[in-house]
């Protein structure tokens, strides 16, 4: 992407003549970037929290509050991302980029792409935080690995 932006760039001041395919491939490649990068971050535990509640409560309530959030992005993966966005897909796929020519519903691919890697990441912190209730680790110590901002 840097390349392409700094060609994009070359071409419209030094040649004086834009090329406007890099632009969309650009901005395309920042959607897909932006989507599975939030993908990523779910999975590593590395989403934005606000811990204020998380650090008054205890045990079973802490552990509760970690479950939560975790259903809660199953729960926004789910609808939003991969049934909202497979119909995004759907309906966008005949329609052509303009300078690409590609199918529009490529780039909307990345919603249902990037839910469906959100849906196994929380999936994977769900159940970790179960197996660490068995085993009988903190609550407070895994529950704050789950929703700390790193």
């Amino acid at each position: 992407m840097v390349a392409v932006t700094a060609w994009q760039v070359i071409s419209r001041f030094i040649l004086n003549n834009p090329s406007t395919a890099t632009e969309e491939f650009v901005r395309f490649g920042l959607i897909w970037l932006s989507m599975l990068a939030a993908a990523y971050v779910v999975g590593r535990k590395g989403h934005i929290a606000i811990t204020l509640l998380s650090e008054k409560l205890k045990d079973g309530k802490k552990l509760a509050l970690g479950l939560v959030i975790q259903f809660g992005f199953l729960f926004f993966a789910a609808i939003i991302m991969i049934y909202g966005g497979s119909r995004a897909v759907s309906l966008t796929m005949a329609q052509i980029s303009p300078s690409l020519g590609i199918p529009m519903g490529l780039v909307y691919l990345s919603l249902p792409v990037s839910g469906v890697l959100i849906l196994f990441y929380s999936s994977v912190n769900i159940l970790e935080l179960v197996k660490e209730k068995k085993e009988g680790a903190p609550i407070e110590t895994q529950v704050d690995n789950q929703i700390k901002i790193n």
